[in-house]
Parts: C-alpha cells; structure tokens; sequence
C-alpha cells in the first residue's frame, strides 16, 4: 500500500504480531473458561449448541441399535437412516428469508441492530428440536412395534435442520455479543463441544441399551425441552442480561463506536 500511494504513515497493530506464550494461554484457555464461568450467555450458548451438535454423534451408535434391533433393519438401511438428518439442513434457509427481511427493516436510521434480532432461527430451531426428539421417542419400538420405520426417520429430518441452526445462529450471537472477546467466547463453546462430541458416542450405545430407547429418547426430549425455556428467556431478557455484562460490547450494531472520517486526500 506505501509503494502503491506513497503513503507512508500505515503501520502494523501490535495487537498482530505473533502472541507468546503468556497470551496463548490468556486467549485460548484461561480467557474461554473465565467466561464460560461467569458469563450467563456464553454458559447456556456452549452448553445448548454442544448438546445438539454432539447428540448428532450420538445417534451415530443409538440409530444402528434403533432400527436394527427394533425395526429388524439390515445394517446398511439403518445406516442410510442418518441421510434424514441431513435433509433438515436444506430447511436452514426458511429463516435466513425473515432475517434478511428484519435486517432490511431495522437498518433504518432510527432503528438500531441488536445482537438478539438475529435469534429468530433459535427461537425457531429449539421447539423444533424438541418435537423432533419427543416425535422421534413416541414412534419407535419397544413402545410401540406396528408402525412403519417412515414414521420415526421423517423426525430426524426436524433433529437435522435444528442442530445446523443451533450451530449457525448462536456462534453468530457470540460474536456479536462479545465483539472484542468474540474469539475467547466462542472457544468456550468449541471446547465443550469438542469434549461432549467425544464422550457422547461412548455412553450412546449403554444408555439404549440399559434404559431403553423410548426412555433414553425422551430424556433427550427433556433436555431439549428445557432449551425452549432457555429461548425464552433469551428473547425476554436477553439485551438486560447482555448490558449487564463485564465482557458484552455495550456499544450495540446500531450504535456504533465514533470513527473519524477518511478523505481520499489522506491515502494519495
């Protein structure tokens, strides 16, 4: 940029230059887990989006016990049975139609973005995750055994698309939450997702087996029934427990920092 404009004034922040030691241990650990502890939204956000991504990998070993010991499925189609999670992924898109539409309407100069404007496909993908699992838990055997496999696959289509929208919209939510500290918030929820995503696997298979699987479904089902009273409370009290923050950006998109202004003349 100097050869090209002759402007010789464009110097590197110190906040890039290669962090030591100290500072990798500050942003990556102890900075993640500071937050994670004290910090109301980074805590449900990581423990909300790690459950969901990592009940994905647990269906991984429950489906196969799901639909070859209940539905006497040869192994190969009861495999094929996690396709349906990925069919939900394309209904992602629905809520992105009314983000942008609540984006376009709120970029007004008298109306101002808030981090919680963009939960709409939260608030939409937590009941939708729980009528997935309780749907999912009431229609396999051996609660009830005269009933089509068609009947449970078509609910791990709502399980899909929810744990893609989980994922997107609340990693997005710390982000603007938390901009300065965006990075340390959203290591909180890599780190438990990580470690869930790796432990839920091994319990799959036990927990079907010992409990059953109507009863370790609609244990899911109850965990992702109490992430709706979460989503509300998100959507009630959210902005109040943001301000409330020692880490939020206070400054919300709609009102953003002053900046002085550049004039071509200051870069020629």
């Amino acid at each position: 940029m100097a050869r090209k404009t002759s402007f010789d004034r464009l110097t590197v922040d110190s906040d890039d230059c290669r962090p030591t030691v100290s500072d990798f241990v500050r942003d990556n650990l102890w900075d993640p887990l500071k937050l994670f502890c004290t910090e109301p939204i980074v805590f449900f956000v990581a423990i909300m989006g790690a459950t969901v991504n990592s009940i994905v990998y647990l269906f991984a070993e429950a489906l196969s016990m799901v639909y070859v010991e209940g539905f006497g499925m040869g192994a190969r189609p009861a495999s094929l049975v996690n396709l349906a999670l990925s069919i939900g992924v394309a209904f992602t898109f629905l809520p992105r139609i009314y983000d942008l539409y609540h984006t376009k309407t709120r970029a007004q100069p008298d109306s101002a973005l808030e981090p919680e404007d963009k939960l709409f496909g939260f608030f939409v993908a937590a009941p939708v995750f729980a009528i997935g699992l309780w749907w999912f838990g009431f229609t396999v055997p051996p609660l009830i055994n005269d009933i089509t496999p068609w009947a449970s696959i078509a609910s791990l289509v709502l399980v899909g698309y929810a744990e893609v929208e989980f994922q997107g919209v609340l990693c997005g939510y710390l982000t603007d939450t938390y901009t300065s500290h965006e990075s340390s918030a959203n290591a909180s929820l890599g780190i438990i997702r990580a470690l869930l995503s790796g432990v839920f696997p091994l319990i799959g298979r036990p927990m079907f087996q010992n409990l059953g699987s109507n009863n370790a479904l609609i244990i899911l089902a109850c965990v992702a029934t109490a992430f709706c009273g979460i989503a509300a409370l998100f959507g009630l009290y959210g902005k109040q427990i943001r301000q409330r923050s020692a880490f939020a950006e206070k400054m919300s998109i709609g009102h953003p920092v002053e900046r002085p202004e550049w004039r071509q003349t200051d870069l020629v």
